[in-house]
């Protein structure tokens, strides 16, 4: 059985963001869309595969069933919520910044 894949306010922000940010870096809209694209892309395979996610090493968002994927150099935090049989995706960011100052707010 498939789920639904919902991006929250926060993660269609962090999207907006990284686009922005691609594009001033390139100077090519084009590329910022094609690449958040994939990152949308990406979080599809969660209708079919929700534990295809990495669990995180921190002891509470592992406790809180929190999983993210990986794409490029960016972290997808998302979690499954199996009442509603929805995977929210919460957060998009950059791998190097440190996901749980970022995700302290999810837990």
């Amino acid at each position: 059985m498939s789920c639904r894949v919902e991006f929250t306010d926060t993660a269609k922000y962090d999207l907006r963001e990284i686009a922005f940010y691609i594009a001033d870096q390139s100077q090519e809209k084009s590329v910022a869309v094609r690449f958040v694209t994939e990152l949308q892309e990406k979080c599809k395979i969660l209708e079919d595969f929700l534990e295809s996610g990495a669990i995180p090493r921190d002891r509470m968002m592992k406790s809180t069933g929190h999983r993210f994927l990986v794409h490029g150099d960016y972290l997808i935090f998302y979690k499954y919520e199996t009442s509603e049989n929805i995977a929210y995706i919460l957060a998009v960011f950059n791998a190097k910044r440190d996901y749980m100052k970022i995700m302290r707010k999810f837990i």
